[in-house]
C-alpha cells in the first residue's frame, strides 16, 4: 500500500499559483513530518549549544551601563576616532556606534556605551533610595557651587546613623544628614569630579558640542536585573493563559502542542541571537513577545479547521486522523501564508529603510526580533504544532481503530482478482496457437496435428 494511499491524500503532482490560491494543494505535511523534526531538532541543538558556549550579547538595560550620545556638529564621524578620543579616559574599549541623520537637515549622531562609570552624586541618589525604600527617581538632586544636596521622603522613620552608614560606601564626600521625621537631607560641599562627567566633556569637545547638550543614560545592575525578572515573569504569565485559553477553547492536547510550538519558536528566535551575537534590548524582547502572539494565533487557525473536520471524520469514518489533519494544513496553507506576507512587508520596511536609509537603531533592534519571530512562527504553526498532535492523537483507542480500518480497506481495493479460465490452445496445422471454441473437445489425430471435435447439436424434433 502506498505512502499517499495510507495518508489519504492523492498522488503527488505540480501545484499552481492557482492551486494554492483555490485551496487545491495536497502537499504532504503530515508523511514527511520526520523531515520537519529533522530540521526543527538541528536548529533548537545549534541555538542551545551558541547559547551555553556564548550566551547572549545584552545591551546596558540587563548588564547595566553608561551611554553617552551627542550630535556631531562638525565633521563626519569616525568610530576610529571617538576610540582615540576616549583612549586616554581608559574606555578604549566602549561600544561606539555611529548614528546617520534621520532626515536630510539632521546631523549625525555618536553613541558610546560601557560599563557603569558611576558618579558620586549617583552613588549617592542609588544608596538613599535604597536606604528609604523608594526609587531612584524618588530622589531629587540640586548642585550648586561645587556641592550637591539630596531629599528624599523614607517609607518610614529612619535615624541619621543608619543614612550615614549607607553612604560610607560612596568615597570622596563627606556627608551632612538630617532626618526630620521621615523626611532626610543629605549635603556635601564639594563633590569629587566623575569619570562620566570627564566622558562627557571629552564627547562634548570631540562633537563640538556644550557639555549639556550630551544626553547621559546610566543603567545599574541592579536594575538589569529587575527588568530580566520582570521580562522572565511575563513570558510565565504568557503561557499560563495560553494553556488556559487553548484548553478552554479546543483540548488539552492541542495546548500542549501549542505549547511545544510556542518553546520551540523561543528556542530558535534565542538560539539566532545567541550565534549572531545581536544586540538584546528591551526593543528587543517586545517583539518578542509580540512574535509570540503572532505564532498563537497562525496555530488557532489551524486547530479550528482541525476540529471542524474532526466532526466529518467521526460521522464518515473514511480517512486516518493524520490525513484530515494534513487536509485541514491544506486548507488553511493560503490564509497562513498571506498573514505572513501582510505582516512582513511592513516589518521589512522598518528593517531596511528605517534602519539602513534613515539609521534608526531602535527600530533595528525591534524590526529583526519580529522578522525572525513571523518566519518562526509560521513554520513552527504547520511543521510542528501540527504533526505533534496528529501524532499523539492517532494513539486514541478510536483514531489507532479507525486507521487499522482504512488501512484494511484499502489493502482489500488493493487485492488481484483471480485470473478467469480459458480453454487449452489448440495446435494448428502450422504449429501456431489458437483457442478452442467453447464447448469443444481437443483429440490428438497423429504428429503435428490436432483433430477438433465439433461440439454436439441438440435434435431437432419433426412436426406432426
Amino acid at each position: 500500500m502506498s505512502a499517499d494511499l495510507e495518508q489519504g491524500v492523492p498522488a503527488p503532482r505540480r501545484h499552481t499559483l492557482a492551486d494554492l490560491y483555490h485551496e487545491r494543494t495536497h502537499f504532504a505535511f503530515i508523511e514527511r513530518s520526520w523531515r520537519w523534526a529533522l530540521i526543527s531538532g538541528v536548529l533548537v541543538v545549534i541555538g542551545i549549544g551558541a547559547l551555553l558556549l556564548s550566551g547572549l550579547k545584552l545591551g546596558i538595560d540587563f548588564e547595566g551601563g553608561t551611554s553617552w550620545q551627542a550630535k556631531v556638529e562638525k565633521g563626519k564621524p569616525s568610530v576610529a576616532e571617538v576610540r582615540k578620543v576616549l583612549a586616554p579616559i581608559g574606555l578604549a574599549s566602549a561600544k561606539v556606534t555611529v548614528l546617520e541623520p534621520t532626515s536630510g537637515g539632521d546631523l549625525p549622531s555618536v553613541r558610546v556605551q560601557s560599563e557603569v562609570l558611576q558618579d558620586p552624586i549617583g552613588e549617592v541618589r542609588d544608596a538613599l533610595a535604597g536606604t528609604t525604600g523608594r526609587d531612584p527617581a524618588d530622589v531629587s538632586v540640586s548642585e550648586a557651587n561645587g556641592g550637591a544636596t539630596w531629599t528624599v521622603t523614607a517609607k518610614k522613620t529612619l535615624a541619621e546613623s543608619e543614612i550615614t552608614k549607607a553612604l560610607s560606601g560612596v568615597t570622596g564626600i563627606d556627608p551632612v544628614v538630617k532626618v526630620r521625621g521621615k523626611n532626610v537631607t543629605v549635603k556635601v560641599k564639594d563633590t569629587p569630579k566623575s569619570p562620566r562627567d570627564a566622558v562627557t566633556s571629552a564627547l562634548a569637545d570631540y562633537a563640538g558640542a556644550k557639555p549639556a547638550d550630551v544626553t547621559v543614560n546610566t543603567v545599574g545592575p541592579t536594575w538589569g536585573a529587575q527588568v530580566s525578572r520582570k521580562a522572565l515573569k511575563a513570558l510565565v504569565v504568557f503561557f499560563l493563559l495560553l494553556a488556559l485559553y487553548l484548553s478552554l477553547r479546543f483540548e488539552w492536547k492541542m495546548a500542549i502542542a501549542a505549547l511545544v510550538a510556542v518553546v520551540h519558536d523561543i528556542a530558535v528566535t534565542v538560539g539566532f541571537y545567541a550565534v549572531f551575537r545581536f544586540e538584546v534590548t528591551p526593543a528587543t524582547v517586545t517583539a518578542f513577545l509580540t512574535i509570540l502572539g503572532f505564532s498563537l494565533y497562525d496555530t488557532v487557525v489551524v486547530f479550528d479547521k482541525v476540529r471542524d473536520n474532526t466532526g466529518s471524520l467521526a460521522a464518515i469514518g473514511r480517512t486516518t486522523y493524520s490525513a484530515m489533519v494534513n487536509r485541514s494544513l491544506n486548507q488553511v496553507l493560503m490564509r497562513s501564508l498571506s498573514t505572513t506576507a501582510v505582516a512582513l512587508i511592513p516589518v521589512i520596511s522598518l528593517l531596511v529603510v528605517g534602519s539602513l536609509i534613515l539609521g534608526a537603531v531602535t527600530l533595528e533592534e525591534f524590526a529583526l526580533a519580529l522578522l525572525v519571530g513571523l518566519l518562526v512562527g509560521t513554520y513552527s504553526s504547520i511543521f510542528v504544532a501540527s504533526p505533534i498532535l496528529a501524532w499523539w492523537k492517532e494513539r486514541e483507542p478510536q483514531y489507532a481503530a479507525l486507521r487499522i480500518r482504512y488501512a484494511k480497506a484499502a489493502g482489500a481495493s488493493e487485492r488481484p482478482r483471480a485470473p478467469r479460465e480459458t480453454a487449452p490452445p489448440v495446435i494448428g496445422r502450422e504449429g501456431e496457437g489458437r483457442s478452442a471454441p467453447a464447448g469443444s473437445a481437443t483429440l490428438p489425430a497423429g504428429p503435428g496435428r490436432a483433430v477438433v471435435a465439433k461440439p454436439r447439436q441438440p435434435r431437432r424434433r419433426k412436426r406432426s
